[in-house]
């Protein structure tokens, strides 16, 4: 009989067999087995990729474009972008989209400059910040005065508008700000003015279409549809630390301003708050005066408005993105849009796209820049159409007698009115011009710009002023002469027809006196 016989006829031998060879296992193996599986329950909760990228010889992923077949676009701009037919590596050590993500909020490497902050005063009363960083400041051009921003300056515009609890200290935004600076941009950032809720880049664009005084945009990471990102965010482990971060970071907003938000929302609840949902119900909805959260999210999301986008648009968004999830990009909706090109890279994080082996570079922000680049310089940027209102009052709906000039009394006076400004006054499409800042083309910047409710303020004041004495009459000459002649003729009735009874009256009363006049005795009384 062997020792393997005797271990089988006696099972308690075996185990003591089997404790001493346990036993006998250094401490340091054990350690190892330990470390090793500890390391790929990390690997794949954090969703590393590295293993991935070594077997491809780090080569790095394609970038996929989605766009309509006829996108001039695309054919005209982001054909001639290499960087978006290229292909995206991640920094190697930075192989994790949680890496990337929390890599640029608290190690992101910004570039170090100072901004030039200009404080705009709302028709509302409020106030918000906006921030320059123009071409001179970071070519080591010299410029004449370092705190007003010159009349004369025509480089072109570009506004950023950060995200949620950003603002432009964010280490993302000043990667781009300083890139596009760089790339021979005027770059201004508008903050949020107290709590800013959500981004309105690209809901912006597709609630007035047409109407957009843009000529080009770029969105990286958009959250497109806010229900299906709020159920994301509270559905795995990971997903509700940065729900708890973005909590945190909301309510952080709220404590500067205590004394609104307890007038006006729960309070207490926001402090309780412990998810976004949860501030968004003390908060937003109380604000706002939406019904439940869900219906602030559907009315607030992006997505439903991505088929009215009439501005060239380049949309970035990462499939790994641990914050804006992939279930919620308008695939279809980007594509029977003409003006939008959608690209997603498989890695990236949320805002991140760190590239190169030092991680000092963002794809994105190269990505963008070169796109804008190539738009300036393309006959594709979106001009402003001035869309009229169609109702029964507009232009649209009336005939070309409604359109005529007409009789307006004011302050005894009988003004000839018609659809043409004077140059005395400032139309509404000419004011737009000269108060906005617009991205991506030749506007000129000035430093101490008025407020819009100013202006008007001051024009309205000018008007009425020169109502009073000959400069009406100036004004109504100068605009009978700028009528055709249909025109002239057609008031020149009108002014018959509405004074001919009081003609008739007049001529009536003279005859009278006249007559009386010339009879016997008619001046005794």
């Amino acid at each position: 009989m062997d020792c393997t016989d005797a271990i089988l006829e006696t099972p308690a031998a075996a185990y003591e067999l089997l404790l001493k060879s346990v036993v006998a296992i250094p401490l340091s193996h054990y350690l190892a087995v330990a470390l090793f599986c500890f390391a790929v329950v990390l690997y794949n909760f954090l969703e590393f990729h590295f293993l991935q990228d070594l077997l491809t010889g780090f080569r790095g992923g394609p970038i996929f474009l989605t766009y309509n077949a006829s996108s001039e676009i695309y054919h005209g701009v982001v054909s001639k972008c290499r960087t978006l037919h290229g292909r995206y590596l991640v920094t190697p050590w930075l192989s994790s989209p949680h890496f990337q993500t929390s890599f640029l909020n608290f190690f992101g490497r910004p570039p170090v400059f100072t901004y030039r902050r200009q404080m705009f005063h709302a028709c509302d009363g409020g106030t918000f910040a906006l921030d320059w960083l123009l071409h001179s400041d970071v070519s080591g051009v010299a410029v004449q005065n370092d705190t007003d921003l010159a009349k004369d300056d025509a480089t072109p515009i570009v506004i950023m508008i950060p995200g949620l609890t950003s603002d432009s200290n964010s280490p993302y935004m000043k990667h781009l700000v300083f890139g596009t600076a760089k790339n021979g941009w005027n770059v201004v950032v508008s903050n949020h003015r107290g709590l800013g809720g959500v981004s309105i880049t690209v809901k912006y664009l597709g609630e007035d279409g047409e109407n957009v005084p843009i000529a080009g945009a770029a969105a990286v990471c958009s959250p497109w549809d806010l229900l299906i990102g709020s159920r994301f965010i509270s559905r795995k482990l990971i997903q509700k630390l940065y729900d708890r971060a973005l909590t945190i970071g909301l309510q952080g907003y709220a404590q500067l301003h205590e004394t609104r938000y307890t007038r006006l929302a729960n309070w207490e609840g926001i402090v309780k708050s412990r998810t976004v949902r949860d501030f968004d119900t003390h908060a937003t909805c109380l604000v706002g005066e939406y019904e439940t959260v869900d219906t602030y999210y559907r009315r607030c999301s992006s997505t439903a408005f991505i088929g009215r986008v009439s501005v060239p648009l380049l949309c970035i968004s990462a499939l790994d993105d641990p914050v804006c999830t992939r279930e919620a990009i308008p695939w279809d909706e980007c594509r029977a849009n003409k003006n939008i090109v959608l690209a997603t890279s498989l890695h990236g994080g949320h805002l991140a796209f760190f590239e190169g082996i030092t991680g000092s570079r963002l794809w994105w922000v190269r990505a963008v820049n070169e796109f804008l680049g190539v738009l300036l310089s393309s006959p594709y940027m979106h001009k402003q159409n001035k869309a009229e209102s169609v109702g029964p009052h507009s232009p649209a709906m009336q005939t070309s007698i409604d359109q005529g000039p007409y009789l307006n009394v004011a302050d005894g006076m009988v003004a000839a009115m018609g659809n043409e400004h004077t140059d005395g006054e400032e139309t509404s499409e000419d004011h737009n011009q000269t108060d906005q800042t617009v991205p991506v083309t030749d506007n000129h910047v000035f430093g101490g710009r008025k407020t819009h409710c100013a202006t008007n303020d001051a024009q309205t004041s000018r008007d009425d002023a020169g109502s009073k004495g000959p400069g009406i009459v100036r004004r109504c000459l100068h605009q009978l002469s700028r009528q055709s002649n249909k025109s002239i003729w057609l008031l020149a009735y009108i002014a018959i027809m509405s004074s001919w009874p009081v003609v008739g009256v007049a001529l009536r009363y003279l005859y009278r006196r006249k007559v009386m006049k010339g009879l016997p005795g008619s001046g005794l009384k």
